[in-house]
């Protein structure tokens, strides 16, 4: 398997306080990884820093192909989609508006973005609220919303920052349905969720971490059923009781 993007010696200060502790990493073409952890672990941290939100203090984060410096950053901002917990819409603009304003589109005429904004919206069976305000759809319509407009950008690696945490659980399935539809197409994914059944369905590679680093990862069938560490162990039998 092919590795799609390198992160070497990667921390993350703010003030005095180190939340990424030395995290190497290598995320692979095609892979599912998932990220679990207690909350003020840095999990959201260390995802916004794998597309350049959030600048590293030191360390590496490169894509395959791409030099280190200035190149490999715009790269990570080219071909790294990001998907958050709150979907990040414009509430002023309709959904085709929204949609339209992705950078892959507003190269292309008019009608041909809108088209194509359609076509992406017709996939998660939104093509019917292209017109509506994003006040007029519920939170699991607007995150789904939120995640074909990041595919707007033919993105190589897809980040999802906790994307069901602002949902009501009759909503949170609609979402995870069209992440997993988009693993089933061999989108590689890195995903911060504490939705455990997802992890277990549909990742290649579930990460534990805490305290700003990884402390175990491993398949999800080795890590939910005998984890190595105490300190998983000690997450997990408090999550899944």
């Amino acid at each position: 398997m092919n590795t799609l993007m390198t992160v070497r010696g990667l921390r993350k200060r703010f003030g005095d306080t180190e939340v990424i502790q030395s995290v190497d990493l290598d995320i692979h073409e095609g892979e599912v990884v998932v990220v679990i952890g207690p909350s003020g672990s840095g999990k959201s941290t260390l995802i916004r820093c794998l597309n350049g939100l959030e600048p590293a203090t030191a360390g590496e984060i490169a894509l395959t192909g791409a030099a280190s410096g200035a190149e490999s950053m715009a790269r990570l901002r080219d071909e790294v989609g990001m998907v958050f917990q709150d979907y990040t819409l414009f509430p002023h603009l309709s959904i085709l508006r929204n949609m339209t304003l992705a950078p892959k589109l507003r190269g292309l005429s008019r009608d041909d973005a809108e088209a194509r904004a359609m076509q992406l919206l017709e996939r998660v069976g939104l093509a019917h609220k292209a017109q509506a305000m994003p006040a007029e759809l519920s939170g699991g319509q607007q995150q789904r919303v939120a995640i074909v407009r990041a595919l707007a950008m033919q993105p190589r690696l897809m980040l999802f920052d906790e994307p069901t945490s602002a949902l009501d659980p009759e909503t949170v399935n609609e979402v995870l349905l069209v992440m997993k539809e988009l693993a089933t197409e061999g989108m590689t994914m890195v995903v911060v969720t504490h939705e455990m059944g997802f992890a277990r369905e549909v990742a290649d590679r579930v990460i534990f971490f805490d305290g700003g680093r990884i402390v175990e990862s491993a398949p999800p069938a080795q890590l939910f059923s005998a984890p190595c560490e105490e300190r998983t162990r000690q997450f997990l039998n408090h999550v899944l009781k």
